[in-house]
């Protein structure tokens, strides 16, 4: 929620509370300034806070001292910890957050969730973690003595997620221990009747696998949760773990897979309506690329909405020059900061994959009118030193995407045959749907003669 954006309740009409007896008049006087107080603080929030805290701080005084009900005490101190939080009155925050925290035995149940809920959204926003993680905490602690379950178990993740955030992976890897306590049966095997939380569970403990390089737990963490998700739909889950299953694979080198898994992520995301949905894509296209892929991404239905996007259709020019062999935009459109491809520390990683990839893609291009060609003229057309583009080629031939001999001592490369690769299939292709497109003309030109 942005430090501007409103946040309402549900008044509901005739709300009364008993103050003593239904014929004391000087009961109703005094529930009247209550509310009275209360509305006028709720007008005053936004364009005077400083006046709603005076407001909502003598609602809570007031109510407290005519008895025991805590209705408008409960909403006013809630008013009170969002309006700190706005001014960026921390200690006051935090210390209203605690005083309506010993309250919420005293509302009910879907009251206090809603509230506490709201007030852990509002504050996750703030740049200063450990302040996030400190509103989560105190939550955590008065949660203990309520019995409620969903809450403390979602108040958890959102804690283990800050301290992902901050990082501090001590204590992410103890929440998650403590979380995945809660989802065991006696006999410490996983609770099967608890999928949605184990699948919360393994997938924070895969985002710590992520960003601690630990991928011989990734790799025993990893199908768990793909089999959890045979019962358990939640795309909201989902998402961030077939993101950073892709991430495994990528460092596996299994672009392949890699591109499966971040295709799933990105639909999940995209159903999910989560934002991350168009990073999730740009790691698609990558993986893509490096997976020497025919599959066109953009053409997914999903993809399509984010065709007018300025970092997604970067990623499409890159996978436009990629495919037309165009070294020279490939770089420009690579390092065009307005693009900001360069922005992403993960894509950067793989920079050097991808740069080869596309090297090998202008190589077998250049080769294949040729029977010989000089190392001499590759290396001028990639801009390369010759001692890189025999690597190039070495690679090429082992992986039989380029039947030839190098000739080291005399620097040429010797084709075998035709060069049947992926590159030159396609050209194929086009030269067949040109041939038809020529004789379907021809075939119309004559029926019009005729």
């Amino acid at each position: 929620m942005s430090d501007g954006e409103e946040y309402e309740y549900d008044y509901e009409d005739g709300e009364e509370y008993d103050y003593g007896s239904d014929n004391d008049g000087e009961a109703a006087d005094d529930l009247i300034e209550i509310e009275n107080a209360f509305y006028e603080g709720d007008d005053a929030r936004q364009e005077n806070p400083q006046r709603a805290l005076e407001l909502f701080q003598k609602v809570v005084t007031l109510e407290a001292e005519k008895g025991p009900e805590i209705k408008w005490r409960f909403k006013a101190l809630e008013h009170l910890v969002r309006i700190h939080f706005l001014l960026k009155e921390f200690d006051q925050m935090q210390q209203r957050y605690k005083e309506l925290l010993t309250h919420v035995s005293s509302v009910t149940r879907n009251e206090s969730s809603d509230s506490v809920n709201g007030i852990l959204d509002t504050v996750s926003v703030s740049e200063d973690l450990r302040m996030v993680s400190q509103m989560y905490e105190t939550t955590l602690s008065a949660l203990k003595e309520e019995g409620n379950e969903r809450m403390w178990f979602n108040t958890y993740v959102k804690l283990a997620k800050v301290y992902l955030q901050i990082p501090d992976y001590v204590k992410v890897q103890t929440t998650i221990d403590t979380l995945h306590d809660s989802c065991r049966l006696a006999n410490g095997q996983d609770d099967p009747s608890k999928g949605n939380q184990l699948l919360e569970v393994y997938g924070i403990t895969i985002q710590l696998c992520t960003a601690t390089n630990n991928n011989i737990l990734m790799k025993e963490v990893y199908p768990k949760t793909i089999d959890l998700n045979a019962s358990v739909e939640d795309p909201r889950i989902m998402g961030v773990i077939r993101e950073q299953g892709g991430k495994m694979y990528m460092s596996m080198g299994n672009w392949g897979q890699a591109y499966n898994e971040f295709y799933e992520g990105f639909r999940n995301y995209q159903e999910a309506g989560n934002p991350n949905a168009k990073v999730c894509l740009k790691y698609v296209v990558l993986a893509n690329m490096l997976d020497l892929s025919r599959i066109n991404p953009f053409a997914a239905r999903e993809a399509k909405v984010f065709q007018e996007e300025k970092e997604i259709v970067a990623m499409m020019d890159l996978r436009m020059a990629y495919e037309g062999n165009d070294l020279a935009k490939f770089e420009r459109t690579l390092h065009d900061k307005r693009n900001r491809i360069t922005e992403d520390p993960f894509v950067m990683t793989y920079l050097g994959p991808l740069r080869q990839r596309i090297r090998e893609s202008v190589l077998i291009h250049l080769c294949k009118p040729y029977k010989k060609i000089t190392m001499g003229f590759m290396a001028g057309e990639l801009s390369l030193k010759t001692t890189e583009v025999e690597k190039l080629l070495i690679n090429l031939i082992l992986d039989r995407r380029l039947n030839g001999k190098i000739n080291q001592i005399e620097g040429f490369l010797l084709l075998d045959g035709p060069q049947e690769t992926a590159t030159s299939r396609k050209h194929d292709a086009m030269e067949r749907w040109s041939n038809s497109l020529r004789s379907l003309s021809s075939f119309v030109a004559a029926r019009v003669e005729c």
